[in-house]
């Protein structure tokens, strides 16, 4: 069988560097192309991953009949025009989040490869985390009941560079850190948002021209509320990245999910189980 011939557009997107690696050791698919519009990552690139068709013209990459699809890691203002291209020539397309920085660029992408009939995909990789998909699970087999309420935290280091600048990543930590988590609370309340209240916070580092740090609060079609903390609140000598924490209310327990920890704490009818102990002045065995 004929391995997907896959190109990574722009290395500008830190995710890219791990794209490439992940290819590299996949036997159903594989790094056979790569651009970018800098001549020193595009070098660097190809050097590391030992790539030998480096474009510095994206039109001769798309050109290329080996490439069967691309995946766009370039600032985040860029996806349209790559995507749109991409889609024109027929290449399937995976880009990273966000899908773009307005609704404009956004619906275009979407229209020009439902017409071009090639596939489109955004990089919401949680919900293919084995906890999330877990939490998944136990939700759809009832364990919790109906959800009620979702509090989640993407928190993180502030990336660097192009992320700080507003007109090539859109904003700040509220275009880099809400749509994870808003994808996950979507995907498991099987409902779609219907209104938002957001603050933003004094920035942790004034320097910046895009928000570090906001609070997002959620009301969703079906009634369930959320919360999402997606600041870049961890200082840069903090030890680990950050996190992609979440616990999910539900009418007969909850669950806490720590992703990158991949820990997922389950709890039933506790609540209920502290007051019956107290009236019987014994332990209670759950569940009830």
């Amino acid at each position: 069988m004929k391995k997907l011939g896959l190109a990574i557009v722009s290395f500008a997107h830190i995710h890219a560097w791990n794209y490439a690696k992940v290819l590299k050791g996949m036997g159903s698919a594989e790094l056979i192309a790569i651009y970018d519009d800098d001549e020193a990552r595009l070098r660097k690139a190809s050097e590391l991953f030992n790539v030998k068709r480096a474009f510095d013209d994206y039109g001769s990459l798309l050109r290329d009949p080996d490439v069967d699809a691309v995946i766009i890691t370039s600032e985040n203002a860029k996806h349209k025009q790559y995507a749109v291209l991409a889609a024109e020539e027929g290449k399937h397309i995976l880009c990273e989040k966000p899908i773009a920085t307005n609704l404009s660029d956004a619906d275009e992408i979407i229209t020009k490869a439902e017409r071009s009939g090639v596939k489109l995909q955004i990089a919401f990789v949680m919900r293919y985390h084995p906890a999330t998909v877990e939490v998944k699970r136990l939700i759809g087999e009832g364990v919790v009941g109906g959800i009620r309420a979702i509090m989640a935290t993407n928190h993180g280091k502030y990336p660097g560079g192009w992320f700080g600048d507003p007109s090539l990543a859109g904003g700040g930590a509220i275009m880099d850190h809400t749509v994870h988590v808003a994808d996950l609370i979507r995907w498991y309340t099987s409902s779609e948002v219907r209104e938002v209240y957001a603050i933003k916070g004094v920035n942790l580092r004034p320097e910046l021209r895009v928000e570090d740090n906001a609070l997002i609060s959620l009301e969703l079609a079906n009634g369930v509320v959320g919360s999402i903390d997606c600041s870049w609140s961890r200082p840069d000598n903090w030890p680990t990245w950050g996190d992609v924490y979440l616990h999910i209310v539900g009418e007969e327990g909850y669950i806490i999910v720590d992703a990158f920890r991949s820990n997922i704490t389950l709890v039933l009818e506790v609540a209920l189980a502290a007051y019956k102990s107290i009236g019987l002045g014994r332990p209670v065995k759950l569940p009830l």
